[in-house]
């Protein structure tokens, strides 16, 4: 039996800073609908929720000083809008900051495996980026491959992989946590990493930068899709959308960009962990950027519940088969379309001591139409070198 108790990790959040707007019906404002955590109530938050919001105040590895303050700025602002459908969802409150960093990480870890061994997503408002890492922690600890999605302008790349920080987060994950499969970001801006740190990400894993993002939005989906642990940081919103970050851009996605790329990660099957980072409210105007972030999380919480089970068992066994020869390739490629959704997959192979194995990797009906026109699908040629 676990020994796990939320009291001795979270405090609850407080209900009475929501400035509840003045409507006839509150019943239907996130806030009636939403299960707030209670210290020492009996009841057992995790085995009854779908989702459950942590708040983390943690910045003390980072310098975006401020952006602990975001997770109940944010949340005042999220409780205040209509609820969008029928939710099971609980507010595990603020996780409790430890006597060091360190002790944050670790609790930060535990209170999100223990959603893990629920079956409930989560999604964790910080906080500075550097909390990422614990979050993957999570899945580690869970013997759990993962794939890791962050829509950032810069990569966080610097030298020390042997600390935690918003500098270097990712560093440390990639040297560090063997359990991660695929990174891929979204919205990377040339000018704001190296060309060292470019050729690295583009080399070993899967970036998309911020302009071919903007262009083709829908083409983020796939990455997103595949994804067990999304990340939004407020720096990759447009300056004049987010004002409050330490390091504003005047490039960036809109508002309404980054809610639709928070869609997919909630219509998406595999993702059971949602987080937005680096909100600084020191910074905000009007809480506008807050107010941004509340709606990040009420449309991730939309399509969370239009989720329609789009498991690698269900698509190979039931969905529209599409075979193409190519000729430089030696195996077919087997393509997938739900006929649900319009959303494609594509079969990458791959051998485990003699045995054949198929590796289901979303993709959209382009590199389907590019396979049909004798070129090879750039993502599936990436993932079947990492897997042979």
């Amino acid at each position: 039996m676990s020994s796990f108790k939320l009291q001795d990790f979270c405090t609850p959040f407080n209900k009475d800073s929501v400035n509840l707007p003045l409507i006839h019906n509150k019943n239907d404002l996130l806030f009636s609908r939403i299960l707030f955590y209670v210290d020492n109530a009996e009841s057992d938050y995790l085995k009854i929720s779908d989702i459950a919001i942590i708040g983390v105040p943690e910045e003390r590895n980072s310098d975006n000083k401020g952006c602990s303050a975001a997770p109940d700025k944010i949340r005042e602002e999220l409780y205040k809008l209509y609820a969008p459908s029928q939710l099971k969802i609980t507010d595990l409150g603020n996780l409790k900051n430890g006597k060091n960093v360190n002790d944050t990480y670790f609790a930060l870890t535990e209170v999100v495996f223990e959603c893990f061994k629920n079956e409930t997503a989560v999604i964790i408002i910080g906080g500075s980026n550097d909390l990422i890492a614990p979050v993957c922690t999570a899945y580690a600890k869970g013997k759990k491959q993962f794939n890791l999605c962050v829509i950032d302008s810069v990569f966080n790349l610097d030298d020390n992989p042997e600390l935690i920080s918003s500098q270097n987060y990712l560093s440390y994950i990639l040297n560090k946590n063997k359990n991660i499969f695929s990174y891929t970001n979204i919205g990377y801006q040339t000018y704001y990493n190296s060309p060292q740190e470019i050729n690295f990400i583009k080399s070993n894993f899967e970036a998309v930068r911020l302009g071919i993002a903007r262009t083709d939005l829908f083409g983020n989906e796939p990455f997103i899709r595949d994804a067990d642990f999304v990340c939004v940081n407020g720096r990759s919103i447009k300056m004049t959308d987010a004002p409050a970050a330490v390091k504003p851009s005047v490039h960036g996605f809109y508002g309404e960009e980054i809610c639709q790329l928070a869609k997919y990660a909630g219509i998406s099957d595999n993702v059971s962990a949602f987080g937005l980072f680096d909100i600084n409210p020191k910074y905000d105007n009007r809480n506008q950027t807050s107010a941004l972030g509340a709606q990040i999380i009420w449309h991730f919480l939309e399509s969370f519940y239009q989720r329609k089970g789009e498991n690698d068992k269900n698509i190979i066994k039931k969905y529209k088969k599409y075979i193409v020869n190519i000729t430089d390739v030696s195996e077919n490629l087997i393509f997938y379309k739900s006929q649900k959704t319009d959303r494609w997959w594509v079969e990458v192979p791959y051998h485990i001591k003699d045995k054949e194995k198929v590796y289901l990797l979303s993709c959209t009906k382009d590199d389907y139409i590019k396979a049909g026109n004798n070129e090879i699908p750039e993502r599936w040629w990436k993932f079947f070198q990492k897997l042979n």
